[in-house]
């Protein structure tokens, strides 16, 4: 007698495979998000040139009604203190040392998992170039924060290199800076 062999469900591949594409589905939407809390001022170039657009528009639409439209202005960042910058490549050059001496020992050490895999000191030559790189930049920073060239400029201005300068202490100043629409004299 020969004995009939029970069929294999097909869920038993699928259900699997959908959870799994949802783990890394999930993880993805996960490091984006992280990617974008990092960056917050990603796209500022953007928006800030729609809304230049935007606000052409109005002003165009406001003179031909004969209504004055105020300047648009922008709230730029400015360079943070050296000491920052100082700070933050010291670190780096340290993370960056001690990634490379990490992949080295890694692949040396007889007891280490990674032992004789030449993939060890290579990842930890990459993350600790690109951990000299952040360096280079901080002390990029600290040498030419304030005349900057452009590219590094524009990244003092979109990115938290920078950081928002204070509106001024004077009363009228003030609200004039947080509400650019106003002009001083103006009753309201």
């Amino acid at each position: 007698m020969t004995a009939i062999a029970a069929p294999q469900p097909i869920l038993a591949v699928f259900v699997p495979g959908l959870m799994g594409a949802g783990i890394l589905l999930s993880a993805g939407i996960l490091v984006a998000d992280g990617v974008r809390r990092l960056f917050p001022n990603r796209g500022a170039r953007k928006r800030v040139a729609f809304a230049e657009a935007v606000h052409n528009i109005v002003e165009r639409t406001g003179s031909a009604a004969g209504v004055e439209i105020p300047e648009h202005r922008i709230v730029r960042r400015r360079p943070r203190p050296r000491g920052v910058y100082v700070a933050s490549s010291a670190v780096l050059i340290a993370l960056g040392i001690l990634s490379i001496r990490l992949g080295i020992n890694t692949y040396a050490d007889p007891d280490a998992t990674l032992h004789g895999n030449p993939w060890a000191p290579v990842l930890g030559d990459i993350a600790g170039v690109l951990l000299f790189l952040g360096a280079l930049l901080g002390i990029v920073l600290v040498v030419s924060a304030h005349r900057a060239p452009r590219p590094i400029a524009r990244l003092i201005h979109s990115t938290p290199l920078g950081r928002f300068a204070p509106p001024p202490e004077e009363p009228v100043k003030r609200i004039l800076a947080l509400h650019p629409w106003l002009k001083e004299g103006d009753g309201s």
